[in-house]
This record gives structure tokens, sequence and C-alpha cells, in this order.
């Protein structure tokens, strides 16, 4: 088997990153943008542009023999407010602007806010033919240096309550749950109601 090596990721990844994003996460993508996947992919690149572009080294890939396989974002991450203004044009260029505003308050359900020295893991997506082969625990073991490296004092994440494969890689990594939440919001539009606060100290 072709070996592994995770770095930050570079506009030429971004593609990738595109497409391991929306194989991983279809039915959210696809209830938060729409079901075309070439117009997800084309959302998602754009999503990460302007901080890859401007040298933001917290977006990770997993790449083999050429092929970004993996991903994960640490947060915080910042955009411009020219940033903010192009992808708002771009998404009411691909999905409409009724679709677009319904697709922002999905992502804030969903979206949340670092407090200072947490390094908050969001979108960590292994291609579906990759799952199971230790990828997402490479990402993970990089996630951590890198924020060791930049003294956060912990790594932080939410996850479903009804993604055991999650909770069991986020447990043997050494994550304990800290909080849990319930919201009807996400059962009536994710299907999912139960979701679980998670942390590591790095300290």
């Amino acid at each position: 088997m072709l070996s592994t090596h995770v770095h930050s990721a570079r506009p030429v990844d971004l593609p990738g990153v595109a497409a391991v994003l929306q194989e991983a996460f279809s039915d959210k993508m696809r209830r938060i943008f729409t079901n075309q996947p070439e117009k997800i992919r084309t959302l998602l690149e754009a999503a990460y542009s302007g901080p890859v572009h401007r040298g933001y080294d917290g977006v990770l890939v997993a790449e083999r023999g050429g092929r970004i396989i993996g991903t994960l974002l640490i947060e915080p991450m910042f955009y411009t407010s020219q940033e903010n203004r192009a992808f708002e044009h771009l998404a009411v260029r691909e999905l409409g602007l009724l679709r677009m505003l319904w697709g922002s308050f999905l992502l804030w359900l969903v979206t949340h806010r670092p407090q200072p020295g947490e390094g908050y893991i969001s979108d960590l997506g292994v291609a579906p033919d990759c799952q199971g082969e230790g990828v997402g625990r490479l990402l993970l073991e990089h996630a951590e240096e890198w924020a060791r490296g930049r003294e956060r004092d912990r790594l932080t994440l939410w996850v479903a309550g009804s993604n055991e494969r999650a909770l069991h890689l986020y447990e043997n990594f050494g994550f304990q749950r800290t909080r849990t939440r319930n919201s009807m919001l996400t059962r009536l539009t994710f299907g999912i109601r139960r979701w679980y606060f998670m942390e590591k100290p790095l300290r």
C-alpha cells in the first residue's frame, strides 16, 4: 500500500479537499447546499480558498499517491470582509438567495465559536474507500502536533451522538465527553438530536 502523508493544504489541494468533504458528508451537504455534487464542491472549495491562499496552515490533508484522501480543519479560521462578500455572491449565484439563506441557517446550527486556547476540530472527513485504514487517526495526530506547536491548551470537537464510529475514534485518541446537547432543531433538519462536546487537554 502507498504511504500516506499529512501536510497543510495548498491551493492546489482544494479540489481534493472539496471532493473528500462532499463524499464523506454527502447527506449533510445535500441538506445544507443542494443535491448537485458539482455545486457542493464549488462552494466547499471557495469556502477554504481565501484562508489557504493567505497561508493559513490549519487545514490539514492526508495525501496518498498524489490523491487527497482525508482532511481536517482546525478552527478558528478567519475570513476577510472581501472573502465573505465573495463567498456570499458565489452562494447566491449557485443556489439562489432563499437556498443560500437556508444553508446559512443550517450551518449556524452546527457552528462552534472556539474560546482562547482552544483548537476546535471540524470537518474531519476521509474518502469512503479509505475509511478504516487509520487516516482519521493520522490526521488527529498531526492536529495535536499543530495545536501544541501553537500553544493551544486543548483540542475540542462536537460529534453526533449517533456516530458510533467517530466516538470510538475520538475516545481512543484521548478525547472525553464533557457536555451533551439535545436539539430539536438539528433533529428536524439533520435527523440528529443528541450531540457530545469532547475535549482533549494538551497541558
